[in-house]
């Protein structure tokens, strides 16, 4: 939960016409530029099922710090989480559980997922390796497993 100094300053923020509430459109101008894309329409929802006295598009500063808690702290869980998940993953894929991923073993793990096939020459790993091989020691720590995992999804 988020310190109330810290969201009554950013609820202060948003009010464009220091009427003493902020409106949907407000708060969700404010989320987007932070890089949490939602629609008016998805906000109004939410502010709904989070128990607004009315169905109005403005919010009280209590309505508000509901909804930002709800929303900032979904957020962090949602980070967490893959974080978590991807951990789960690395650990997969090192299988002598050194702290690294070395071509034999992406190699091994992405044969027996059917990824690729399992007389794949090495070099092929080892150029995925490389790649993302940000100190150059020919295996990936965690830290560039997920740079690899990042650019994989969002290729």
């Amino acid at each position: 939960m988020a310190d109330l100094n810290e969201i009554r300053r950013v609820y202060q923020l948003l009010q464009t016409n220091a009427d003493g509430a902020v409106t949907v459109h407000e708060i969700c101008r404010f989320t987007n530029k932070l890089g949490i894309v939602m629609s008016e329409e998805d906000l109004r929802l939410m502010v709904r099922n989070k128990g607004a006295e009315d169905c109005s598009d403005i919010l009280q500063f209590e309505e508000f710090v509901d909804l930002y808690n709800f929303i900032f702290n979904r957020e962090q869980g949602e980070e967490e989480n893959e974080s978590e998940d991807l951990l789960q993953a690395f650990k997969i894929f090192d299988e002598n559980e050194d702290g690294y991923i070395s071509c034999e073993e992406l190699q091994r793990v992405l044969s027996r997922l059917g990824l690729i096939p399992h007389a794949q020459k090495p070099q092929e790993c080892e150029k995925m390796i490389c790649r993302f091989d940000a100190d150059c020691n020919r295996v990936l720590d965690f830290s560039e497993f997920k740079s690899m995992m990042s650019a994989t999804v969002s290729a």
